[in-house]
């Protein structure tokens, strides 16, 4: 599934809350559900494609002491895919629907003097809509280390390792929350919406309500085809861009937060592997332009 979706969870039970101090033991929910519509992009030896997302996911934080949190999120997403007459593929639909769940653990540790340390396991699952569930499971961990190095200042670094049906990959990734004035904020994106949370974001508060922001943020996907998939059957297909996006964000109350994006996915890429790993083909496309709206909240 998304290789990076586990650092939005450590991001959120952690990195997020940590500019505003010790938190009290209890118990918090969590839930998001995002919409993703793209335009029309072309294919770079022909054609065209256009896709459409549905993402959601619930999570549980427990806050055993002030020092120590734990927590449990489940997640699910559906791609939808139209293509029009791709060359590179010699016109066939290499794929249509994206079927996507997995289930993460986070455990996190604050010092006294600042130093924030988390770790969080997940596994799941990937796939076309008829491919073979016992083929589509994925695991991984993400983890990071962070200091509080000033009152508005958390900086940090992680790393994140996932086993994705036949490779391994390990990448690193910067944890940063920097209210650099009361209103402006450099941080990771906003870990429950539509494009984060790998990236980077700058966001103004214009309202205590009303958040602008602008950033970019990593995508990466492995999914398994279908037995009955016509370019590569049984294959695996991975999906990578870079989404550029500016956001608009309005907090009703704690319990429900709406933000809207705009943006384009630059550096796209699509690579198709059969059964065994060996490459079949490999397509690169244009820009794809992109909205997107999310509703989320926490009680």
């Amino acid at each position: 599934m998304f290789k990076y979706g586990l650092i939005g969870l450590l991001l959120a039970h952690s990195a997020g809350s940590a500019l505003a101090g010790d938190q009290p033991a209890g118990l918090e929910f969590n839930y998001s559900l995002s919409s993703i519509r793209s335009g029309e992009f072309d294919l770079d030896s022909g054609g065209q494609a256009k896709t459409r997302w549905l993402m959601g996911s619930v999570g549980i934080k427990m806050q055993l002491d002030r020092q120590n949190s734990i927590g449990i999120d489940f997640s699910a997403a559906r791609q939808h895919w139209d293509f029009n007459n791709p060359k590179v593929w010699g016109g066939k639909t290499p794929w249509q629907t994206i079927e996507q769940a997995s289930i993460g653990l986070s455990y996190t540790h604050a010092t006294q003097d600042g130093w924030i340390y988390s770790f969080a396991p997940s596994v799941g699952l990937s796939g076309e809509q008829d491919a073979q569930r016992s083929d589509s499971y994925h695991y991984g961990t993400t983890g990071f280390v962070a200091k509080s190095i000033a009152p508005d200042l958390l900086i940090g670094l992680g790393l994140g390792a996932y086993r994705t049906f036949d490779e391994t990959s390990v990448f690193p990734f910067v944890v940063v929350n920097w209210q650099i004035t009361p209103t402006l904020r450099l941080s990771n994106p906003f870990s429950a919406g539509a494009v984060g949370p790998a990236g980077v974001e700058l966001s103004w508060s214009a309202t205590p309500q009303l958040e602008l922001g602008t950033g970019t943020t990593i995508r990466s996907y492995s999914s398994r085809l279908a037995k009955n998939n016509k370019v590569a059957a049984g294959g695996v297909l991975e999906q990578t861009s870079m989404p550029l996006f500016v956001r608009a964000g309005y907090r009703f109350s704690p319990a429900l937060r709406l933000d809207s994006y705009i943006g384009s996915a630059i550096g796209g890429e699509m690579r198709i592997r059969d059964e065994h790993g060996h490459e079949v083909r490999k397509e690169k496309h244009d820009a794809m332009p992109f909205i997107a709206v999310s509703f989320s909240g926490e009680f």
